[in-house]
């Protein structure tokens, strides 16, 4: 399995093997970098100057002012997008409890402690894609990973499961 945080959604990391835990961190997919938006703010602030002049040499000099306010939206829309890209899920399975720690963009940490070692994740499907991704036990169920594409929640409810069965060839 490819653990490459560059290519899927969520990472699967060992920690202690004395300690027996399995922690997998999701987190929402960003595929443009800070230079990236760096490059599309300049040619975007480029182009509105270039409208601007032109607007300007035929007249329509009260449009710049539109052009600028368009330029404060653009900003502040890729802002609040990078603002929710800062939240994340953090699963830990351990031999006779997981337990689930979801963080949001503020900061605000909601946890779940699943004491159940008989987890299963399993994907709710709607219309041929994954919708929901859910940690079941007993009677009771927790969404995880709801930012996640559906392509990326089949491969690790796989991965999830076989995590929870080498957990309970543990105990």
């Amino acid at each position: 399995m490819d653990n490459n945080p560059w290519k899927t959604h969520w990472h699967l990391e060992d920690l202690d093997s004395k300690q027996e835990v399995i922690t997998i961190t999701l987190w929402p997919y960003r595929s443009l970098g800070s230079r990236g938006y760096l490059y599309l703010m300049m040619g975007f602030i480029g182009l509105i100057f270039i409208l601007s002049l032109l607007f300007y040499s035929l007249g329509a000099w009260p449009v710049i002012g539109f052009l600028g306010i368009e330029i404060g939206l653009v900003w502040l829309v890729f802002r609040m997008n990078y603002n929710a890209g800062r939240k994340f899920e953090k699963i830990s399975i351990m031999p006779k409890e997981t337990s689930v720690e979801k963080v949001s963009w503020q900061g605000v940490s909601n946890y779940f402690n699943i004491s159940s070692p008989w987890v299963k994740a399993r994907c709710i499907k709607e219309n041929g894609w994954s919708d929901k991704l859910i940690l079941s036990y007993h009677s009771d169920q927790v969404e995880i990973g709801s930012f996640l594409p559906p392509t990326e929640k089949s491969s690790l409810a796989d991965a999830l499961n076989e995590s929870f069965e080498r957990m309970r060839g543990v105990v």
